[in-house]
């Protein structure tokens, strides 16, 4: 469960945007325990009236972040709510040099393993590698537990001075707890304290020897194996701690496809959008993860807003938590924060909920990784991701990922599946910029290549977006016989083919592709 976040420091209320505080805290109502909302529940539960809430969830849902149920006229948190946290998790750099370390501790011990990053008074996870047997529920990233109350906020608390340790609140059992658990280089949790069996975590230290977050081992329910789990753990723990990171923020090592940028609501045309909440949202599609910090002369450019009105943007955001600035370079990145709305999405959305443990399931049959798209105008969107089993180099499809449809299996298994005159529409608004060497751009070869997904049930791209992929999508059919999205499974080219793929993997797929109607 989400423990409160703790505040950001506070900023200059004169310069912040009242109506774009008052639009992130109805997007926080959303969650878990209140995944859809009607507009009176969002009027009462934000203390506004009527005509103030219909004004905001209507530029929030013209913008993408909320989406309303036509049938039941309820709203929800759609997927654009993930994007600032895709870019967070792309560019970060201290998940793109441990995460191998825990990918290949699921390896060694079968257990779940996640990494954590310090995070003011809580604990984070920025990353899961699931076991089959501990994470047939979903348990996103984002997630967040106080310091004090669980194993991988222990084990930050242990590796900081006891002086440090003592400003966060905590109980004398607690404090105890942890002297021993300083001992011991690791904290523990057992089965009576967690529904995951036994958790063990050690803490690690950033370049300058601060604990800066943890990896966590959860799952084992043989007691007698704690501490050779934990010794493993340890030595995780350790090695990354002779990397030195810091959870900077550096341009992704992705490849350069075409993108999209939502157009901004037109406030004169339509009287209902707050412009204020709409320039907003724009602004932040502009950090990308080939642009993870931008200046406020770079969000002008680029915006096309006057220079105070992205100063009173990003002043609002950073009192919100949602950007950081980095002094030094006089520049704003995302922050962690961004990844509690991915996860208020995630565990709010019934068809994510429904689809993780088909993607488990899938994973350890192939042992590939898996993934499950939707489309999105041109492109498609991943919205969940299970690791493939460890590889030379870590590799994986963040939840918010955007691919142009027409390049990628997902988005080809997609089109398959729609009247030709919309997929016609798709392909003719697509841009066709390469993204690798291997990107076929001529229109007419991929719409012949989509008509023969639609009888084959299945499609397949070899390093049309991803250099060194090779892929197969299957579409998930809705209860209204349109896909509500694809599952994708992805290899390594230097040992696997389309062929092997189509003979090992494609029957796996399609089985659980179609193994029963989902909610849209």
């Amino acid at each position: 469960m989400n423990s409160a976040i703790a505040s950001p420091a506070p900023a200059d209320r004169r310069a912040r945007i009242a109506a774009l505080e008052k639009a992130f805290a109805v997007l926080e109502l959303f969650g878990p325990e209140a995944p859809e909302l009607r507009i009176a529940d969002i009027a009462s539960r934000a203390g506004m009236n009527r005509s103030s809430a219909q004004r905001l969830v209507h530029t929030l849902v013209k913008s993408g972040w909320l989406r309303r149920d036509p049938a039941s006229g309820v709203f929800a948190l759609a997927h654009r709510a993930g994007y600032p946290a895709h870019v967070y998790l792309t560019s970060n750099q201290l998940i793109d040099l441990v995460m191998p370390l825990v990918v290949e501790l699921n390896a060694r011990t079968g257990l779940s393993c996640d990494l954590w990053l310090l995070d003011g008074g809580d604990a984070v996870t920025l990353a899961r590698v699931p076991s089959p047997a501990a994470s047939l529920a979903l348990t996103p990233v984002g997630s967040r537990v106080a310091l004090s109350e669980a194993a991988p906020g222990r084990a930050i608390l242990a590796a900081m001075t006891p002086e440090n340790a003592g400003r966060h609140p905590m109980n004398d059992q607690t404090a105890a707890r942890i002297i021993g658990e300083r001992e011991a280089g690791y904290a523990h949790d057992t089965p009576r304290a967690t529904e995951a069996g036994h958790v063990v975590a050690a803490a690690f230290r950033d370049a300058a020897g601060q604990p800066v977050g943890a990896i966590s081992a959860s799952g084992l329910r043989n007691e007698a194996a704690v501490h050779e789990i934990a010794a493993r753990l340890v030595e995780a723990a350790a090695r990354a701690g002779d990397l030195r990171v810091t959870p900077t923020v550096r341009p992704a090592n992705i490849e350069p496809n075409a993108r999209y940028i939502w157009p901004l609501i037109d406030d004169e045309g339509d009287p209902l959008a707050v412009t204020a909440v709409a320039k907003g949202l724009h602004l932040l599609q502009f950090f990308h993860p080939d642009t993870p910090l931008l200046s406020l002369t770079g969000l002008s450019r680029q915006t096309g807003f006057p220079v105070p009105t992205v100063q009173r943007i990003t002043d609002t955001l950073i009192g919100l938590g949602y950007l950081e600035k980095d002094e030094r370079k006089r520049a704003f990145h995302i922050s962690v924060r961004s990844l509690d709305l991915l996860y208020r999405f995630q565990m709010g959305n019934d068809l994510i909920r429904s689809l993780w443990p088909r993607l488990i399931r899938l994973r350890e049959e192939c042992g590939l990784r898996c993934s499950f798209c939707i489309l999105d105008g041109t492109e498609i969107v991943h919205l969940l991701h299970v690791q493939s089993r460890p590889q030379p180099a870590f590799r994986t499809a963040y939840p918010g990922r955007r691919l142009p449809a027409v390049s990628s299996s997902g988005g080809r298994a997609l089109l398959s599946w729609l009247p030709e005159t919309e997929m016609d529409a798709i392909l003719s608004a697509s841009a066709m910029a390469p993204g690798t060497p291997y990107t076929i751009t001529d229109k007419q070869a991929i719409r012949s290549d989509i008509i023969a997904a639609r009888s084959r049930g299945i499609a397949f791209t070899d390093r049309q977006s991803i250099r060194d992929e090779v892929n197969v999508a299957a579409a998930v059919p809705g209860p209204d016989g349109r896909p509500c999205g694809a599952i994708v499974v992805s290899a390594p080219v230097r040992s696997w083919t389309a062929e092997r793929l189509e003979k090992e993997v494609v029957p796996l797929l399609i089985s659980h592709a179609r193994g029963g109607l989902l909610l849209g």
